[in-house]
C-alpha cells in the first residue's frame, strides 16, 4: 500500500475535521510566531551591527561602546537561543497535536508527511494523470532544515559578538598587566 492512500472508507466527523483544522492553525499559528521571533532577533542584531560598524574600521581602538555593544549583543543572542529552542518545542509540540487530531484516512501530516520530513522515501502510485513518483530528501537537506539556519546563524551572531568582547577587552588587560 502506498503512503498516500486512504485506509479506511469511513469519513471522519465534523468533531474531527474541527479538531484537526484547530490542531493545523494552531501549527501554523507556532510557526508564524517563530519566524517573527526570528525576525526581531535578526534586525536587533542588524541595528547593533550598524553601530558597532564605525568602530571596527579602527580594529586597533576598540573602546568601551565595543564592550558595551558586545555584552548587550551576547545578552540579546542568549534570549535569541532560548526562545528559539522554546519556539521549536511549542512547535514539535503542536505538530504531534496535530498528528493525534489527524483523522486516519488523511495520512497528510502523520503518516508520508511524517515520514518524509524525518527523511524516508516516499512513494506515490500512478493515476490517469499522474506518473508514479518518489520523493526523498537528501542528507544535506536533512542538514539544511530552517531550524538549523537558525541556530547556526544564532551561534555565528554569539561568537561574533564573543569576539568582539574578547578583542575589546584585550587593550585594557595589558594595560593592567603592566
Amino acid at each position: 500500500m502506498s503512503d498516500n492512500n486512504l485506509e479506511k472508507d469511513e469519513n471522519p466527523s465534523a468533531e474531527e475535521l474541527q479538531k484537526y483544522e484547530n490542531s493545523l492553525q494552531l501549527v501554523f499559528y507556532e510557526g508564524q510566531i517563530s519566524w517573527q521571533m526570528n525576525v526581531l532577533f535578526v534586525g536587533l542584531n542588524i541595528g547593533i551591527g550598524t553601530i558597532l560598524q564605525s568602530k571596527l574600521e579602527n580594529f586597533d581602538r576598540l573602546g568601551t561602546l565595543t564592550v558595551v555593544l558586545s555584552i548587550i549583543g551576547l545578552i540579546i543572542n542568549t534570549f535569541w537561543l532560548g526562545t528559539f529552542f522554546r519556539n521549536n518545542r511549542y512547535y514539535e509540540f503542536r505538530m504531534a497535536q496535530a498528528r493525534s487530531a489527524e483523522p486516519e484516512q488523511f495520512n497528510l501530516v502523520n503518516g508520508a508527511g511524517f515520514k518524509f520530513s524525518n527523511g524516508q522515501k516516499i512513494t506515490f502510485p500512478a493515476t490517469s494523470s499522474v506518473e508514479k513518483s518518489k520523493h526523498k530528501l537528501s542528507s544535506f537537506e536533512q542538514l539544511c532544515s530552517n531550524k538549523m539556519a537558525i541556530l547556526v546563524s544564532i551561534i555565528c551572531f554569539l561568537g561574533g559578538f564573543l569576539f568582539l568582547l574578547i578583542a575589546s577587552l584585550i587593550p585594557s588587560i595589558k594595560v593592567l598587566c603592566k
